[in-house]
């Protein structure tokens, strides 16, 4: 099987996250995958600084291919929400149901994920799919919150400082760490995820504010909060898409 490494580097402060695959051959290429991963093939004794210069090159058309992924990401999740839908809520799968109503409310019962829809747009499949996205993204942030307030005590010790947090519509990441700007973003479907992936992807990203790059290091200081980290990154990757963290 094919080795390929896994690293990143911040450009304008923004963490790019990249896969290295190494042949034999004398030049270095670049390409995004199909599923949004940027790939570096280049000769196997190429070292990480000539890698990392050859991307900052390239900074601009990087940038821009990440902003327009993120796009086309958005513009593909506009598909009707009928009932009966599947949903996914913190690990659980769950029926849509979509009724009428004076004004619109999303409530959560045993089975179900029942979306209130003022009368006149009931009908609307994309407003539906609105109404839910703001209603998702909310739930992200509170969820999202918690935890890294729940984790921020517990590495007070270790100097972490409580971060600001956004909910991003990411592609190909589950979070993301600026530590210059005392920032972390996570993806809006983060919280479709069980708890515990949650808790191991807020862990992650706070262990950047100690250590910048994924060394032995870095690990062992999220084993610290997450001993088994492995598998929950193992479930994120199987059961809910092969995304970076």
């Amino acid at each position: 099987m094919e080795k390929i490494e896994e690293s990143w580097l911040m450009l304008d402060d923004k963490i790019i996250y990249y896969y290295i695959k190494r042949k034999k051959i004398k030049n270095m290429y670049m390409r995004f995958s199909l599923d949004g991963k940027l790939v570096i093939t280049t000769s196997k004794s190429c070292s990480l600084e000539r890698i990392e210069g050859f991307i900052k090159t390239k900074k601009q058309w990087i940038i821009k291919q990440i902003s327009l992924q993120e796009k086309n990401s958005s513009d593909k999740e506009r598909i009707e929400l009928i009932n009966d839908s599947n949903l996914y809520f913190l690990g659980r799968k769950y029926k849509s149901k979509i009724i009428s109503g004076k004004v619109n409310d999303i409530k959560i019962s045993e089975e179900n994920i029942i979306l209130t829809i003022k009368e006149k747009y009931v009908a609307n499949a994309e407003y539906i799919k609105k109404v839910y996205e703001e209603w998702l993204k909310k739930e992200c942030l509170e969820t999202t919150i918690k935890y890294v307030e729940v984790y921020y005590e517990k590495m007070k010790k270790y100097n972490i400082p409580f971060p600001d947090v956004y909910i991003k519509k990411f592609k190909s990441r589950w979070g993301c760490c600026t530590p210059k700007k005392n920032k972390v973003e996570f993806a809006v479907n983060l919280v479709k995820t069980p708890v515990e992936c949650i808790e191991y992807v807020i862990v992650h990203e706070l262990a950047h504010f100690k250590y910048i790059h994924h060394d032995n290091n870095f690990y062992n200081f999220v084993s610290i909060f997450i001993p088994e980290w492995k598998k929950k990154r193992e479930m994120l990757n199987k059961k809910y898409g092969r995304l970076v963290v």
